[in-house]
């Protein structure tokens, strides 16, 4: 079969042996995958991110000098009826296989392949059937959005919160997705981008500002959520629109998290989502005189997986948006490369066959 596959920053087309199911796994044709943030550091910082998830204990990710097959953020069609499926039938899946040395992550696994090859394999039990009045590129939405549905339930939002997502990238805009789905807000969007922006506004946030804008402020006090500790002692409860603020952090660099910091309004939670791979600074006793939370979340669970598709199913138009574009497999470096750079593109999908 044909695969594209990694080496030292390198995507060659090559031919690869056809994988082989093994009890409790399903042979697969995927049909369209997604490239997320991690595959482009993946890409370029193989021996960096490889390193930080080994250190982490995640002994199922990639040797970063042996050769890889991406993609994790797939739609498949069964190939052969065995573990309860029938062929033809489409499927997602969570990208966890049990391989001989323990669960390995499909996508970043020397062991196992992804969706970026004619072939693949699944775990039965993580599998669920695709109905006919989803798509099959809002189903392979699935997986970064049970990143959302995660990173949500975590900050313990609910109906007395406001938000702001920072970073209006496919995480951010698939957070705001996943609040509005819950009936939650209001919302507040921070992006430097006028598209992204824009398209935050199509998903659900109430109101759009460029960081730095003056304007956000404003629409904290509105809510009766001071940003100033005496302004917070000085207030009447009955003045709060909102009881408290979540705040995501979606952009994951160096400076971001104390930004937020200063922008959060008094008792705020941040929510420590985009990945930042560097570094960084923070004054604990800033943070602490504004009685700031600050979690940081990673992947999600099964049930947030159930969940997200859950989502997808009873709404399969919502996300369309999020698609911006496709590429067949021997583009795929091409596609990297335009991701790289920026721009308005929020989710590619590389179609394999």
């Amino acid at each position: 079969m044909k695969a594209m596959v990694l080496c030292k920053g390198a995507f060659t087309l090559e031919t690869v042996p056809e994988p082989v199911p093994a009890a409790g796994q399903i042979a697969a044709k995927p049909l369209a995958c997604g490239i997320c943030g991690s595959d482009l550091h993946a890409k370029d910082h193989a021996p960096h991110l490889c390193s930080l998830l080994h250190r982490a204990g995640f002994r199922g990710f990639m040797d970063p000098d042996r050769p890889v097959i991406m993609g994790h953020e797939f739609c498949c069609e069964v190939l052969d009826s065995r573990e309860g499926f029938e062929r033809g039938e489409r499927i997602v899946a969570l990208p966890f296989i049990a391989g001989a040395d323990g669960v390995e992550l499909i996508g970043y696994s020397n062991a196992y392949n992804g969706a970026f090859a004619e072939q693949m394999l699944i775990q039965a039990d993580s599998a669920f059937r695709v109905p006919d009045s989803v798509d099959t590129e809002i189903a392979a939405l699935t997986e970064p959005l049970s990143v959302a549905v995660h990173a949500v339930a975590q900050s313990g939002a609910d109906e007395t919160c406001a938000f702001a997502v920072f970073g209006c990238g496919p995480v951010g805009l698939f957070i705001i997705a996943r609040l509005r789905a819950l009936g939650l807000g209001p919302i507040m969007a921070v992006e430097p981008n006028a598209a992204r922006r824009e398209m935050a506004g199509r998903l659900g946030a109430d109101i759009s500002f460029a960081p730095g804008d003056e304007g956000a402020d404003k629409w904290w006090r509105d809510l009766g959520l001071p940003l100033g500790l005496s302004d917070a002692m000085a207030q009447d409860p009955i003045q709060r629109k909102r009881s408290r603020a979540v705040l995501f952090d979606c952009v994951g660099k160096p400076g971001v998290l104390m930004a937020i910091g200063t922008a959060a309004p008094v008792g705020a939670t941040i929510m420590g989502v985009g990945t930042c791979m560097e570094p960084d600074t923070i004054e604990p006793a800033f943070l602490l005189q504004k009685s700031l939370q600050i979690r940081f979340v990673f992947a999600y669970a099964p049930d947030d997986f159930a969940q997200a598709f859950a989502m997808i199913c009873a709404s399969p138009d919502a996300l369309a948006p999020l698609v911006t574009g496709h590429v067949p497999m021997a583009d795929i470096d091409v596609a990297f490369e335009s991701l790289s750079a920026g721009g308005s593109d929020v989710k590619l999908l590389v179609t394999p066959t």
